[in-house]
């Protein structure tokens, strides 16, 4: 008798959690992708910087900045010397785009690194030009 009883219960329970799992699934996803992205933006601000500490106007920067996954990331480095023997290399996205049911999805990432290179700049000062 007390079988009969409880025989829409899983189904009830299942109905519960579910949203609840996906929610999670989807969070631990999104956590994932900006993970993932923010590492890409100090790949790129890294890579640039070594590429364009390595001599003057050399075309690897440009290479360098092709290795970075998201065009709006390689659109927003911004690299080139900063006065004496230092490489300047940064990058900074703030972005808002509207998501499911009017949520707002922000993402505000910032980086930047000086890069000096006392081989490079040797070789360059004591090279004629």
């Amino acid at each position: 008798m007390r079988r009969m009883k409880e025989k829409g219960q899983v189904m009830a329970e299942f109905a519960l959690v579910i949203p609840i799992l996906i929610l999670l699934l989807f969070g631990m996803t999104y956590a994932a992708f900006y993970a993932f992205r923010a590492a890409s933006a100090d790949w790129a601000v890294f890579i640039t910087g070594v590429a364009s500490g390595a001599a003057y106007n050399n075309p690897d920067v440009g290479q360098a900045q092709e290795s970075v996954l998201w065009p709006d990331l390689r659109d927003r480095l911004e690299t080139g010397l900063a006065g004496g023997k230092l490489v300047r290399s940064q990058i900074a996205v703030e972005d808002s785009r509207n998501w499911v049911f009017g949520i707002q999805l922000i993402e505000a990432q910032r980086a930047g690194n000086f890069f000096r290179n006392q081989i490079l700049w040797s070789i360059v000062t004591t090279s004629p030009i």
